[in-house]
């Protein structure tokens, strides 16, 4: 019965989710220009939310009231999957993407970061078991384990590092339509067998769904950023500046 509940539960909440995003899209602006800042962000608490009958979220209200203080206009752009955003900054529709995408090195060679300050790690989220076990307790045990993640997801990357480091290969899902987000709240209700998120992601969601788990670390702490192309490193710079007060 708690299986169950917690199953109907976890769709009504995909559903609301979806209404939400839609919501939010059918106030997608066109593409602005002259000094205007097109910013692509990511739909989800961190990033720009529904809250009432406006938009909120911690990026969102971060970033809004940076642009404010220095007399900047900002369009916003949401989106769910990271790697439509990126495809638009590449192609010089948005001049920054604001979601919480790992500075990898790889990724430092395709784009400038906007760091705010924000240190995060990558995890396993997994179900525990009756018992409160998890399949999966250590590094090694994700030999030859399928993982779910967004395409085209920076977290790929790790994950074939990692698959080197343990000598076995870890198979990676690409999933087309779903955020990390949403890929875990499908981990809680037995969609797919597990996902990789980030740490800060993944805390109020384990609140919500106590048969998750996330305490197999995937990489070490790194920093999270907001990307943007080379060719705008004066702009780069001057948004640097909004956070380091330099």
């Amino acid at each position: 019965m708690y299986v169950l509940l917690l199953a109907v539960a976890a769709v009504l909440m995909i559903g609301m989710r979806q209404c939400s995003m839609k919501g939010i899209g059918e106030r997608h602006e066109p593409i602005a220009g002259g000094d205007t800042i097109n910013v692509a962000i990511e739909i989800s608490p961190m990033g720009v939310t529904t809250v009432g009958d406006s938009l909120g979220g911690y990026y969102y209200d971060l970033i809004r009231q940076a642009a404010a203080k220095h007399d900047r206009i900002l369009r916003f752009h949401p989106f769910t999957q990271l790697q439509t955003a990126l495809d638009g900054l590449d192609e010089g529709r948005y001049q920054i993407v604001v979601s919480d995408i790992p500075a990898t090195a790889d990724m430092k060679e395709r784009y400038l970061f906007v760091q705010p300050g924000e240190i995060d790690k990558q995890v396993l989220v997994q179900r525990k078991d009756s018992m409160g076990m998890v399949p999966y307790a250590s590094q090694f045990d994700l030999a030859r384990k399928h993982i779910t993640l967004p395409h085209n997801s920076p977290f790929i990357s790790r994950l074939r590092n990692l698959s080197h480091e343990i000598g076995d290969t870890i198979y990676v899902t690409e999933d087309p339509q779903y955020s990390t987000e949403q890929l875990v709240i499908m981990t809680a209700i037995g969609e797919v067998d597990n996902a990789v998120a980030s740490a800060r992601v993944a805390a109020p969601l384990l609140q919500r769904y106590p048969n998750l788990d996330a305490t197999l670390e995937i990489s070490f702490n790194q920093f999270q950023g907001w990307a943007m192309l080379p060719k705008d490193s004066l702009l780069h710079r001057e948004m640097e500046s909004w956070f380091t007060g330099n």
